[in-house]
């Protein structure tokens, strides 16, 4: 037997050998090296187009080309310095006189009449800056009195510490509820366990929602390599979470209607997948995506599904009850697993405050996770009990 393999390998090393010896050595080099290189640029595509779908990968593709060309390429970046020199010598222009060191005396109430004179450099933003402040009126009427003689009582507690300032814990578990009960908490397919919390902004909510079902989807079918599907008309904080908390994101283009494709985001589903989302409205266009078609999909395939609500949270509840048309967008909806509110547009609160609610426990509990590893166990019972509401 072992002469017989032998005698077949010296064969074929011998045919293996008259058949290169008819090219030259330098070839038999070069050529397993070429091969290598243009197995790793398919390689490198393949996984450009997996990542960035095939249209933007080979736009990609050509860019890098035609960035080969010296002539183009210093024009690019030449073009590209320009943009950034413009961007400096604005922003310097704009700091000649900044304080950059502490005072050798304090200015006592001189600070006032400083932050009056500095403040009549911004623009006049009432009622004129949509999508800035959603605050309408004048700064002397009685909503922003009221706003202000508040945010004084309480510019000076610490919401970390629950058991000394009980009063902040209260209020934050009423706004949550009451935002909950706008938002279908006490709809029978909510689940009757909807609870959440406050935040800073809608950017906030959004990143805490995605890392919460990143967490859930984990410990639920153990997900290790997340990845979200969002349209193209939803907010940035999606692509900030998705760097912030590694899951891979898509980004699939919206329809004929500019809203969410829900069949073309079917297409992007695998075992990977952890959430998809939907707004109402979109901030680029004030569209409400189908909401309730990509409730049906997320629940088909068991995955999340956060409906960002940062705009339409404190409008649409209402616009329903005025008896416009306005298509089911909350946790009524049979596959919603959380929302983001902003309590700071048209719920007319100073801005810094939003809200995210979750359907229940399970899915807040990466939230919890973190507020625990903040050294608030003992607060723990205290929080739940104020800021989840159960029909």
């Amino acid at each position: 037997m072992e002469s017989f393999v032998s005698t077949h390998l010296h064969r074929l090393r011998s045919s293996t050998n008259l058949l290169l010896s008819q090219y030259e050595p330098l070839t038999l080099v070069i050529t397993p090296l070429l091969a290598l290189l243009i197995a790793s640029i398919l390689q490198s595509f393949i996984n450009h187009v997996q990542d960035k779908g095939l249209k933007s990968a080979l736009l990609g593709f050509v860019m890098d080309f035609v960035k080969l060309i010296p002539v183009v390429n210093d024009r690019i970046e030449a073009e590209k310095q320009k943009v950034v020199e413009k961007m400096q010598s604005g922003g310097k222009s704009k700091r000649d006189g900044w304080q950059t060191e502490l005072p050798k005396a304090g200015l006592g109430k001189m600070v006032m009449d400083k932050l009056k004179d500095e403040r009549g450099n911004d623009v006049v933003w009432q009622g004129k800056c949509s999508g800035t402040i959603y605050i309408g009126g004048s700064e002397s009427g009685e909503h922003f009195s009221l706003i202000n003689e508040a945010y004084s009582m309480f510019a000076h507690t610490n919401p970390l510490h629950l058991d000394v300032f009980q009063s902040v814990v209260r209020f934050e578990g009423e706004v949550v509820a009451m935002t909950a009960a706008l938002l279908g908490s006490k709809e029978s397919d909510s689940g009757g366990k909807i609870c959440g919390n406050m935040t800073s902004g809608g950017t906030e909510s959004i990143l805490l929602a995605m890392k919460s079902s990143r967490d859930y989807m984990k410990a639920k079918k153990g997900i290790k390599k997340p990845e979200m599907i969002i349209p193209e008309s939803a907010h940035s904080a999606y692509d900030k979470a998705a760097q912030y908390f590694n899951i891979k994101l898509w980004r699939v283009p919206v329809n004929k209607k500019f809203q969410a494709d829900v069949k073309a985001m079917r297409r992007y589903i695998n075992k990977n997948t952890i959430l998809i989302v939907g707004s109402a409205p979109g901030f680029p266009h004030g569209i409400i995506d189908p909401i309730e078609e990509l409730g049906e999909l997320a629940h088909s395939y068991g995955i999340c599904l956060h409906v960002d609500l940062c705009l339409g949270g404190f409008v649409l509840p209402f616009a329903r009850k005025l008896g416009y048309p306005i298509p089911a967008f909350d946790f009524s909806v049979k596959g919603v697993t959380s929302i983001s509110a902003d309590v700071h547009k048209y719920g007319l609160a100073p801005k810094g405050t939003s809200i995210v609610l979750y359907k229940n426990h399970d899915i807040r509990k990466g939230l919890e996770l973190l507020r625990l590893e903040r050294g608030m166990e003992r607060h723990r019972h205290v929080y739940v009990q104020h800021t989840c509401t159960e029909a």
